[in-house]
């Protein structure tokens, strides 16, 4: 991979990060929030309930976005170790197009839909 292309994703992997450290912080206090609010009404007494009041939500949500960022952090790593682009389970190179979309990407097309199926 060209310098060029490196630096981008670099970049682009940075902001990322930054977006995502920010957004996963957000969630996490607003569910610290309704955690020691005064006003516990709204807060499920029972699983089925949690739903109702969004608490669910937002931790689905806040572990969503803490795997991407995990993602992001891997690919930097990546990065500096001079493996970026290069597929963690056969070995080849990712497609351009691949890292163009997700550049966090760890795995080439193929190698993603064999881990997916099963």
């Amino acid at each position: 991979m060209r310098k060029a292309e490196l630096d981008k994703h670099k970049s682009q992997l940075l902001e990322m990060r930054k977006r995502l450290t920010v957004e996963v912080e957000h969630i996490e206090q607003a569910i610290n929030e309704d955690a020691t609010s005064g006003n516990l009404s709204h807060l499920p007494t029972h699983n089925a309930d949690f739903d109702s009041g969004g608490v669910e939500r937002n931790i689905t949500l806040a572990e969503n976005e803490e795997g991407l960022l995990q993602a992001v952090e891997e690919a930097l790593e990546r990065i500096e170790q001079g493996q970026y682009g290069v597929c963690q389970e056969c070995q080849e190179e990712i497609a351009p197009a691949r890292l163009e979309v997700l550049p966090y990407a760890a795995c080439c097309i193929t190698c993603a839909r064999k881990l997916e199926a099963g």
